[in-house]
């Protein structure tokens, strides 16, 4: 969404607060838990405030949401929201918002968890029968002094549908073993599935096995084979477009799964980020222990 339709939700506190209240972001409480009598807000305090004077209890507006914890105002929270959702660095959010480094890196990392959190379980499947399933394998690593031979990289096994949702799965592997190979894609990819990929041997003979149809690509030759018309042109440009999303000091196996998944989030809402960035704040709870 254009930041001039939502500038009053970012930088105004008390219209951020009712726009939380109106999507069903934040606790919404009808009557005071204690002695059943009506409530006010203190918009400044962020708090619920009965108003029996006998009672006087009160309850954080955040109870139980993604705020309740944090020391910042809402609309801040929002706006390093948007600016994260729009693909800025935190660089520029860190001028954008005043906040310092350490702030913006911990929200970051923290609206990232948020949104992997609604994706879907980790043992989904891809494919089915007729359906073509493109599978590849690829390194994320960075060149040392961005030049040279890679290093410091891990590998990771994807697979993407040719449907008009283009469902996909990624997997960071320690190898490419045809032992390795053979879990992923028996886990991730459904039976009857016909599946394209390059002539690397870690893919060996298990196909039937899994009752898929298996067809090749000899990239030292063609980019699509002039027999069958197989080609990995798909997860390729899958491979890229998320290279281009994860920094090379994220490309290592400590961090890379939830930058991964991040990438699958944003390709899945890619039409609408502000709306999923709300349902995800709306679906997940953040309850105290």
């Amino acid at each position: 969404m254009k930041f001039k339709l939502l500038k009053e939700v970012l930088l105004d506190e008390k219209k951020c607060i009712n726009f939380l209240f109106e999507n069903d972001i934040l606790y919404k409480l009808q009557s005071c838990s204690h002695c059943n009598s009506s409530l006010n807000i203190n918009y400044k305090k962020r708090l619920y405030r009965c108003n029996n004077h006998h009672c006087r209890k009160s309850i954080s507006i955040y109870k139980d949401s993604f705020f309740a914890k944090s020391h910042l105002k809402c609309s801040d929270i929002m706006f390093i929201g948007y600016c994260w959702l729009c693909g800025n660095k935190y660089t520029s959010i860190i001028r954008m918002t005043g906040h310092s480094s350490n702030t913006i890196t911990s929200y970051m990392n923290f609206f990232r968890e948020l949104v992997i959190s609604t994706l879907e379980d980790d043992n989904h499947v891809i494919g089915g029968p007729g359906i073509i399933v493109e599978i590849d394998e690829s390194k994320f690593a960075k060149r040392k002094y961005h030049r040279g031979r890679m290093i410091d990289g891990v590998w990771v096994v994807g697979g993407i549908e040719r449907t008009d949702d283009k469902k996909c799965f990624v997997k960071v592997v320690q190898d490419r073993s045809a032992e390795t190979l053979y879990g992923i894609i028996s886990r991730h990819v459904a039976p009857g599935s016909i599946v394209y990929t390059d002539l690397w041997r870690g893919y060996g003979n298990f196909f039937n096995e899994l009752n898929m149809t298996h067809r090749t690509v000899n990239h030292s030759v063609n980019f699509v084979d002039p027999n069958t018309g197989a080609h990995t042109n798909t997860i390729e440009g899958l491979w890229n477009g998320f290279k281009l999303q994860i920094p090379p000091r994220n490309r290592n196996r400590k961090t890379i799964t939830k930058h991964l998944l991040e990438c699958i989030w944003r390709k899945n809402n890619k039409n609408d980020l502000w709306n999923g960035f709300l349902i995800a704040l709306k679906t997940t709870g953040y309850f105290d222990e």
